[in-house]
């Protein structure tokens, strides 16, 4: 086996899980001193659920579903996730799930009940699973959802103004549609117009405060994995048309915003959709100046998208707390050369990587040291 370079304070310390997914209960010690722990078992066993258990303390929900009741465990009426961190402190986080008549969602930090917003933010994980790869080319919904994730957990101002804009785009749209039946007048979109406009520029201006730091350092992660002289760029496009670079130096981009609603007003109408927006967002990645999706091949976009891996653990980094790497079946979708590179870079973070217990074996040699923790039948061995 590789020895790591270096050992790192550990961040989570116990994760209980009751009634979670195929979890009765479980209780998971993660003492590795490496700070790196192997999920290992046949498919089906639930590696995934503990990661997807961990994700949500950091995001308040699932990456995989977005209701709620499919959490809990069949024929149960709650679900509740523990875990105990160490930080430069202890730190308690708790979700509770249930079904009526229990209360839907609880959030509790140190035992004391929270909002989702305060909840939000203590902690930050990285996530890579092969499914990230639709975000690099499906739809632009997938793109606009990642920079959410990224600003949802280090800025909480992100996380009220697009809960916010959501809700007043809907409420625009639906007088937008009386507005086309002649059962509103046009003068009535002001107050939505200054709201959506308020909560939208922050959105912008956030995102591309991301956009432009990956696109910093996007070429040279990329060289660092290929040693290839090869040229990624971010392509950010907008409703203002606005690049990044000028979202952030742009002072007045809330008349701006006004001024292009205003612009758009006919074709709203006659759409029943608001046309202008960060909703409209759309992110294109670009290799040698061309779009991934006109020439890169699969190897290319697993490369893209272990950089943008690499760029998300220095953002937390420079942030000031090291997230905790989330490694979903890595070994399945990275060939020999990128396993290799992305494991010599978790040495300073504390990292779980779900593997079979067969593609372990393999690997092994190959494998930092760390614990090897096996899964099967919804109970927890260490090996």
């Amino acid at each position: 086996m590789l020895e790591l370079n270096q050992k790192l304070v550990f961040m989570l310390k116990k994760l209980n899980l009751q009634n979670f997914r195929n979890y009765q209960e479980i209780n998971l010690d993660f003492e590795a001193k490496s700070g790196l722990t192997y999920l290992i078992g046949d498919n089906g066993q639930g590696k995934t659920n503990i990661l997807e258990a961990i994700y949500m303390m950091a995001l308040g929900k699932s990456f995989r579903i977005s209701k709620e009741d499919n959490l809990i465990k069949w024929n149960e009426d709650y679900a509740r996730i523990n875990a105990n961190f160490l930080i430069n402190k202890e730190l308690n986080l708790e979700i509770f799930l249930g079904k009526p008549p229990q209360p839907k969602r609880v959030f509790k930090i140190n035992e004391v009940k929270s909002s989702l917003i305060n909840f939000l933010g203590q902690i930050k994980v990285v996530f890579f699973n092969p499914e990230d790869l639709n975000m690099l080319y499906l739809g632009p919904e997938l793109r606009r959802q990642y920079l959410d994730i990224l600003n949802i957990q280090s800025n909480k101002e992100y996380l009220l103004a697009l809960r916010k804009f959501k809700k007043i785009k809907e409420q625009r749209n639906a007088l937008l549609n009386l507005i086309k039946e002649n059962k509103a007048n046009s003068n009535d979109l002001e107050i939505w117009d200054k709201q959506l406009v308020e909560n939208g520029v922050i959105l912008w201006e956030e995102r591309a405060k991301v956009l432009e730091y990956f696109n910093q350092k996007i070429s040279q992660k990329y060289q660092e994995i290929t040693n290839l002289k090869q040229e990624i760029l971010i392509n950010y496009q907008n409703s203002l048309s606005l690049d990044f670079n000028i979202l952030n130096l742009t002072e007045n981009l809330s008349e701006i915003y006004l001024d292009k609603l205003k612009d758009s007003l006919l074709r709203d109408i006659n759409s029943g959709h608001t046309q202008v927006g960060p909703h409209r967002d759309e992110i294109i990645f670009n290799l040698n100046q061309k779009p991934l999706y006109e020439h890169a091949s699969r190897g290319e976009y697993r490369t893209i998208l272990l950089a943008l891996k690499l760029i998300e653990m220095d953002w937390f980094e420079e942030q000031g707390q090291n997230p905790i790497l989330l490694l979903d079946d890595v070994f399945s979708e990275l060939d020999h050369q990128r396993q290799q590179f992305l494991l010599n870079k978790v040495s300073n973070y504390q990292t779980f990587i779900t593997t079979t217990k067969d593609s372990a074996i393999l690997n092994k040699e190959n494998l930092l040291n760390g614990d090897f923790i096996e899964i099967s039948q919804g109970k927890a061995v260490r090996i």
